[in-house]
This record gives C-alpha cells, sequence and structure tokens, in this order.
C-alpha cells in the first residue's frame, strides 16, 4: 500500500510540475515580448489585424479616386475639346482648364511623380490644336491609371501627367 501511495503522490507532483511549466511556456517562448516577431504561438494581435485591413482598405479607397480623378480629366478635355470651335475661351471653360490641371497635379502626385520638364514632340501651334491634344493625352492617361495597379509607380502614367501639364501651359499663352 505504500508502494501505491508513492506512485499516486509521484504521479501527482509529476502533473503538477508540466502543467506549472505549460503555463510558464508562453512567457518563455518570447524573449522580447517588445519585438512583433518574437511573439509566442499563443498570442494573438487582433488589434494589427485590424489596422492593416484598414490600411489596405484605404490604399484601396485612395486608388479609386485616383481613377476617378483621371476619369474626370478626361471627360472635362473631352468637354473642352468639343466646345473649343471658337479662337476664345469662355470663363466657364477656362475654370474647367484650371480643374483639369488641379486634378492631373494629384494624378501625378498619387503616381509618384513631381515636377519635371517636358519637350512635346509635337507643339501646338493654336489655342484648338492644344485642347485637341488636351483630350487625347488625358483619354491615353485616364487607360494608363485605370489598368496600373495600386501598388506600381507608373513612369507612363507620370510623363503622360507631364505632357498634359505641357499642353495647358501652351493652351494658356493662347488665352493671352
Amino acid at each position: 500500500m505504500s508502494f501505491r501511495l508513492l506512485f499516486v503522490a509521484a504521479f501527482l507532483i509529476a502533473l503538477s510540475a508540466s502543467a506549472a511549466s505549460a503555463q510558464l511556456r508562453p512567457d518563455m517562448m518570447s524573449a522580447d515580448k517588445s519585438s512583433p516577431d518574437s511573439r509566442s504561438v499563443f498570442e494573438s494581435a487582433p488589434g494589427e489585424e485590424m489596422r492593416k485591413r484598414q490600411l489596405l482598405k484605404l490604399a484601396e479607397k485612395e486608388h479609386k479616386e485616383n481613377v476617378e480623378r483621371a476619369r474626370e480629366v478626361a471627360r472635362i478635355s473631352t468637354e473642352l475639346k468639343n466646345a473649343a470651335t471658337s479662337i476664345t475661351l469662355s470663363v466657364e471653360n477656362k475654370k474647367k482648364l484650371e480643374k483639369v490641371e488641379k486634378l492631373t497635379r494629384r494624378v501625378r502626385s498619387e503616381a509618384g511623380g513631381s515636377d519635371s520638364d517636358v519637350t512635346l514632340d509635337r507643339v501646338p501651334v493654336d489655342l484648338e490644336s492644344a485642347i485637341l491634344r488636351l483630350a487625347d493625352a488625358s483619354e491615353e492617361m485616364r487607360k494608363e491609371v485605370e489598368k496600373t495597379p495600386r501598388k506600381v509607380v507608373s513612369t507612363c502614367v507620370i510623363e503622360r501627367a507631364n505632357q498634359i501639364l505641357e499642353i495647358l501651359h501652351y493652351a494658356r499663352r493662347f488665352l493671352q
């Protein structure tokens, strides 16, 4: 009977020791809790996962807004093209030119570009040719923005935006 008592006591001691070590194991497995890579398997980070999802949604939203800006530039440029039959533009159309410039700068900025000098291969000779080139370049930029993934810095979009801005510069010269 004492053998049984000794065996049960040894079994209970071993069981309590293994339970105690299991409770300490998560703390022992992570050497430094401040670094996110050293987390144990038993720890979860739902807050971090939510933050990553929010950042992803924000990036997708910004990309969609950029695509919408490019579409609006193309739409306004087409309206200007249809209205550019006369030598001068109305005040409303001048405001549309300013809006096209502002939106184009935002598209270029979102694409990762900045100001740079662009030389046009065919310089517009009058306001009408400048507006026609603006409409064509805007449509090409719209297509490029739509097919460019959000994580990509597109040099095509940046170059096209710089061309549009240069064409706008010539159009302003013709308006003076």
